[in-house]
């Protein structure tokens, strides 16, 4: 099967912003039906957001450079990896004590028409697919949650004046790759005719869903919808550094397609966003709460007969066995619960 991954990356400082703490990664990976597609934003409050950008840009690459298994899970220690450089490096400059950044990082393969992603941050990764955008990543911000459930419109997210404040980064602490509340990771289908879109909030702050829409519907190179989509967000005003990743895929007419593999659910399943609340404003902890409510289990059979059989088991054992009293509950110690660390709040406004 002859296939066509055509992919591009482009950078910007921005209309507001003196330096470019934004990075991204856009090359073959592998094989010549597979790519690598990154987009890594430096968090500029703090000193060497740049840095950090350029440290998980390094170690990302470094890390995938040889298959070695299950490519979301190569992806997943990929950017853990990233995570514990960063954090190395801040204990060794104390200029750099605080730098870290976002990302949003993604295979694609169109060979097995796959896609597999990793995210942390307010970074975003889209796909468009026969003139309709999906936002397949969550933001990790509360105006992010609040945006995800319908209680903020676009517009009303892209104004906020808390917009740019985050909830998890890369760098800040060291994480293992089972760390729960780190990584949002996941994989999904990829096929001909689809775009992938990896951005920065400096696009998304900037443009709305419909003008993404619009230049992505035009028939044209993705470099040059990658420029037009910059040039639209610097009309808008360009507030940040602005970072976009294209990635098409596409076959010549009459190939014949495999049809996309099955997902696994045990693995593939977006990680649900479980947004810690202790320093949190108590509206906005009950907010966040609200916004990603737990689903119900799944009832299965099985379960239903083990029930049964139980109630059946305690019935006769009640009617066999003697009367005796029934033992009192022990109390639970108070110094026996497990107190919650508390949440920081991480402001990634950044400054010139």
């Amino acid at each position: 099967m002859t296939t066509l991954l055509e992919i591009a990356g482009q950078t910007d400082v921005g209309q507001n912003r003196h330096d470019n703490q934004d990075t991204y990664l856009a090359g073959p990976l592998w094989t010549d039906h597979s790519v690598l597609l990154a987009v890594i934003d430096g968090v500029g409050g703090y000193a060497g957001g740049a840095e950090a950008a350029a440290l998980a840009r390094e170690s990302i690459g470094q890390y995938m450079a040889t298959p070695t298994g299950d490519t979301l899970t190569m992806l997943r220690e990929a950017v853990v990896f990233a995570n514990n450089q960063i954090v190395q490096q801040r204990q060794q400059n104390p200029a750099l004590a605080r730098m870290c950044c976002v990302l949003t990082v993604v295979v694609a393969d169109a060979q097995l028409g796959r896609l597999y992603y990793v995210h942390v941050g307010d970074t975003r990764l889209y796909r468009f697919r026969q003139g309709q955008l999906e936002k397949i990543t969550h933001d990790h911000s509360l105006v992010g949650v609040r945006e995800d459930a319908n209680q903020l419109t676009e517009r009303e997210a892209m104004r906020h004046p808390r917009r740019n404040e985050i909830l998890r980064d890369v760098g800040s602490m060291p994480h293992r790759v089972d760390d729960p509340d780190f990584l949002e990771s996941g994989e999904s289908d990829f096929e001909p005719g689809d775009v992938l879109l990896l951005c920065s909030d400096g696009l998304t702050d900037m443009l709305t869903r419909a003008q993404l829409m619009d230049v992505l519907g035009q028939p044209m190179p993705v470099a040059e919808q990658i420029e037009a989509l910059i040039g639209a967000a610097n009309e808008a005003g360009g507030h940040d550094n602005i970072t976009v990743v294209l990635g098409r895929y596409s076959a010549p007419e009459g190939a014949e397609i495999a049809p996309a593999l099955p997902i696994d659910d045990s693995r593939s399943a977006t990680a649900s966003i479980r947004v810690g609340t202790q320093g949190l404003m108590q509206s906005e902890a009950t907010l966040a709460a609200e916004a990603l409510p737990e689903q119900p289990p799944k009832r299965r059979w099985g379960a239903l007969v083990l029930v049964v059989l139980g109630v059946l088991a305690g019935v006769l054992w009640w009617q066999l066995s003697p009367s005796e009293p029934t033992p009192r509950p022990q109390p639970v110690r108070a110094d026996s619960a497990r107190t919650p660390k508390p949440f920081t709040t991480i402001d990634s406004t950044r400054t010139p």
